[in-house]
């Protein structure tokens, strides 16, 4: 049997645990277990630089961002999803970041798609390996959960170290993003288990602890940049927080 060490509440409300009748460990992916590189903005001023002449990083970053929060919103996320409706999304997202480039869903799009599908674009933050190696010694299954593509599978699958998963899980695959109901339902279906023996551990409250909890899930926030109010509304205790996978390091076999 599992146990947790005495360490492994956190501050007022907010703990690290892992209950002890949990089967499965989802990891969403960008900002969990691996990161773009060189970053967002920067790639995406590299490869427009190839078709468009004084682009500023700053600017890139800011219509970047605008216009990925309209095209990937909790309101379009009630939207099913597949494939080619995804890679629709994200010739909207590029056009949107090059509104002044004609041909931005042509070649523009296809280089930024190439180049984010390519496992050298990624890096895997440096405790990953460690807490993939305690948890799967600890007898977990793991798995990857991800707003993503087909093309995170190629990615993890290249990756000594994300590839130990047994299970990844892409809102093309399951039809739905997340925080729509229907990803985290599609995976509990997949998986054949009760949902309140899967957790998920992500970096982002409202696009994945809290539609984990909603769907009888655990969820455990990784908190890599240290954002915690107490102030903030985030379900109160049922909240467990960690500022790095090295949170997990108090998990032991009994």
């Amino acid at each position: 049997m599992l146990k947790k060490s005495d360490s492994s509440q956190g501050m007022s409300g907010v703990s690290s645990g892992i209950d002890p009748h949990i089967r499965i460990i989802l990891f969403d992916a960008v900002g969990t277990v691996m990161y773009p590189q060189p970053g967002i903005a920067q790639a995406y001023v590299d490869i427009g630089r190839r078709f468009i002449k004084g682009l500023d990083e700053a600017h890139v970053l800011s219509r970047f961002k605008r216009v990925f929060s309209t095209v990937f919103s909790a309101e379009t996320a009630q939207t099913p999803v597949t494939e080619e409706s995804t890679v629709l999304a994200w010739k909207q997202v590029v056009e949107g970041t090059f509104p002044d480039f004609e041909d931005a869903g042509g070649e523009l799009f296809q280089q930024l798609w190439d180049h984010f599908a390519a496992p050298d674009s990624w890096g895997v933050y440096d405790d990953v390996d460690s807490c993939f190696e305690r948890l799967l010694e600890a007898g977990y299954e793991l798995g990857i959960a991800s707003n993503f593509d087909s093309r995170l599978e190629g990615i993890v699958q290249a990756n000594a170290t994300l590839s130990r998963v047994q299970h990844v899980f892409h809102s093309a695959q399951l039809g739905w993003n997340k925080p729509a109901r229907g990803f985290c339902d599609g995976i509990t279906s997949r998986l054949g288990v009760a949902a309140d023996q899967i957790v998920l551990i992500g970096d982002r409250l409202d696009n994945d602890i809290q539609p984990a909890l909603q769907a009888g899930w655990q969820g455990i926030w990784l908190d890599r940049l240290d954002e915690y109010s107490a102030g903030e509304a985030h379900d109160g205790a049922r909240v467990k927080r960690i500022t790095s996978l090295a949170g997990l390091s108090w998990i032991e076999l009994d």
